[in-house]
């Protein structure tokens, strides 16, 4: 039997390159992938794969359509990256209009569509989510660019027939991963925070059991037409997530625990308010300009008609202001300090409200239909994390 010739989009990423790997190894696949620069460690690797490198602009259909030949199946991961959340917005919806009839004009087997999990939100306020769960609206381009997507492959499924198969991941982690991976490491060695105490569900899913899933979707039919969340079997917090990466660590300092309120006194305190931007200092700059001028005579009589410029002369002297700004310099500067001797970075709102979620994805439907079983658990990822980072580097 004939190798299956798959197009992989996105295989320069985190996941997008592990599944390279496995394929072109693995046998049963001639794999090519697309390639948007020729730079980056993921090229790196893949360059030591027996793969078709394509560098064609997957915004150009035409293109698309002219450099490949014959093609079976197509596994569709790149999204916007870079650049404005208009043109981030772009790649991810056009990209995968342009996959969707590259798809149809090659007539493939299957298209496996790379959704996310945050489609339903990072919070969710269900305590379980389900493929049949609410898609959450967001003001945040990716989860938004990524609902727009799924909407074009459902079309593109009901009107043309197109067999397709959406895989929503939550949050992926395990060797070579930036965000779940190398981040957390970063974090434990500069002094983490953990969100409440840590007691938030974290929703893993370890790379490999990820692409293990990407195979049962393409070899049966009984994925075709449906979307499955796929997340570990594991069910861990996330203190127990940043105690088992900090036991590969030497000399970890203390974690802390901070509270969803406390994190954002913790910020408020590191930047003025806005008020203070906006209204406080040019009010405060503002007796400067009345001093400059009234060294003109036409300029300091037209000024002192005005009642409140004149109040404002006679309440303010020179001394005053410098004093003021002092004191605020001072104020701000051991505010800046406090905090960032408790912390070097903050966690941003989302990481924030994901750690704070009690919420579990299930993955129920992936193992009634595809017959889905996780394959590597927790304990062993670590411990290939482990053996990965400190040849990486990345820890001693």
């Amino acid at each position: 039997m004939p190798n299956k010739k798959v197009l992989i989009t996105g295989a320069t990423g985190f996941v997008g390159n592990r599944l390279a790997e496995r394929m072109a190894l693995g046998g049963g696949y001639d794999v090519s992938v697309l390639i948007h620069r020729f730079s980056g460690p993921g090229l790196a690797r893949l360059a030591r794969l027996p793969v078709k490198f394509l560098a064609v602009d997957i915004l150009d259909l035409e293109a698309l359509e002219t450099a490949i030949e014959e093609l079976d199946l197509i596994v569709h991961m790149a999204y916007g990256t870079s650049g404005s959340d208009t043109e981030r917005r772009d790649v991810t919806v056009s990209s995968t209009e342009n996959i969707m009839r590259l798809g149809l004009a090659k007539k493939v087997d299957k298209i496996i569509h790379f959704s996310t999990a945050a489609v339903h939100g990072i919070s969710p306020q269900a305590p379980v989510v389900t493929e049949t769960s609410t898609m959450e609206r967001s003001t945040d381009v990716y989860r938004e660019s990524k609902i727009e997507a799924e909407e074009l492959v459902w079309r593109f499924h009901v009107e043309h027939g197109l067999p397709v198969v959406v895989l929503r991941p939550p949050l992926i982690y395990g060797p070579y991963g930036a965000y779940w991976t190398t981040r957390i490491f970063k974090e434990l060695q500069d002094g983490a925070i953990l969100v409440n105490g840590g007691t938030g569900r974290a929703n893993l899913v370890y790379v490999d059991n990820l692409i293990d899933a990407v195979f049962l979707a393409i070899d049966k039919n009984t994925g075709d037409g449906e979307s499955f969340i796929v997340v570990d079997d594991d069910e861990f917090t996330w203190k127990q997530v940043y105690d088992a990466y900090a036991k590969t660590l030497d000399n970890c300092p203390p974690m802390m625990s901070k509270t969803v309120s406390e994190i954002k006194e913790m910020r408020n305190s590191l930047y003025p308010k806005t008020l203070r931007n906006y209204i406080y200092q040019p009010l405060t700059l503002l007796p400067k300009l009345i001093k400059t001028g009234l060294k003109d005579p036409e300029m300091r009589h037209n000024m002192m008609l005005v009642p409140w410029l004149r109040y404002i002369k006679n309440k303010f002297s020179q001394d005053k202001l410098e004093a003021i700004k002092v004191k605020r310099s001072a104020q701000t500067e051991q505010s800046i300090t406090t905090v960032f001797k408790q912390h070097k970075k903050l966690p941003n709102d989302d990481i924030v409200q994901l750690y704070a979620s009690e919420s579990r994805f299930s993955n129920k439907k992936i193992k009634r239909l595809l017959g889905y079983k996780q394959r590597i658990h927790f304990q062993e990822a670590v411990a290939y994390i482990d053996e990965w980072a400190r040849y990486q580097g990345i820890i001693t």
